[in-house]
């Protein structure tokens, strides 16, 4: 019982709903009262919440004889039509938040921007902002840009058996653009990228004659990220959207300069 009202929860039905709705699959059809003694909830909070499930479709109210009215909820099949419901909703939904974005961000370019600035140090600290930047990124469904500069060999150093074990952030649905380092390791990590197929990712090379980049820079929604991984690693996260325009109209200008 306690897994089938996890689930009735997790489709959307508050804890009085969930209640209710047993109640009533219990008992069959039935009047209010004998659903809310069998529910055990107030007959009069069953009236309202008897009209919030024929809302949504999985209680059916019918009139027998003598004018009695009766409940029923719906079987399983009532739950799954509700459930893929919901779904169609939701798919909606971000249709239409998608073709909403340039009205969301209008006004958030409207109002004021406070820039904010995160520290963190070791390689545990360069970790974290991996991580962060992978939880950001697997939350977007579309298609987005990330922007990277960066040397092989200084991540290996750091994450010793990150290139063979192909650690650097990659999903199907971003286009990656780096530009890296060229450096002794650079050979073995492109190796890695064409034997995993990742075929959105783009490469330029910053020759070795015009010396390695001292940090390494990534850039992703409005955050952007400057890791030190000489010495004692260190790292800092931005989160400006002004910072990132920059960032990715210096990135491209030199983009284009490179081979």
């Amino acid at each position: 019982m306690d897994r089938i009202e996890k689930i009735l929860k997790d489709i959307g039905l508050s804890t009085n709903e969930t209640k209710v709705f047993l109640g009533a699959l219990k008992i069959g059809a039935a009047p209010i009262s004998r659903v809310a003694r069998e529910a055990g909830v107030a007959r009069t909070y069953v009236y309202e919440i008897a009209e919030q499930l024929k809302e949504k479709g999985l209680f059916a109210e019918f009139e027998e004889k003598h004018g009695i009215k009766k409940v029923q909820a719906l079987d399983y099949g009532g739950l799954v039509a509700y459930v893929e419901r919901k779904q169609r909703d939701m798919q909606r939904l971000e249709k239409d938040l998608v073709k909403a974005a340039p009205m969301f961000q209008a006004l958030q370019s409207s109002m004021p921007q406070k820039t904010k600035v995160r520290f963190f140090e070791g390689v545990e600290g360069i970790k974290s902002i991996n991580a962060e930047i992978r939880k950001d990124l697997s939350k977007l469904v579309r298609p987005y840009n990330f922007y990277v500069v960066f040397s092989a060999d200084r991540m290996e150093t750091v994450i010793p058996g990150w290139i063979e074990h192909n650690q650097h952030i990659y999903y199907e649905q971003m286009r990656k653009y780096a530009i890296i380092s060229e450096t002794p390791m650079l050979k073995d990590f492109l190796e890695q990228v064409k034997k995993h197929e990742q075929k959105n990712f783009f490469h330029k090379v910053w020759p070795q004659e015009k010396k390695e980049f001292p940090t390494d820079t990534l850039c992703w929604m409005n955050k952007i990220a400057i890791l030190d991984m000489t010495g004692h690693p260190s790292g800092i996260i931005i989160e400006n959207q002004a910072i990132v325009d920059t960032f990715v109209m210096w990135f491209r200008q030199l983009w284009s300069s490179l081979r």
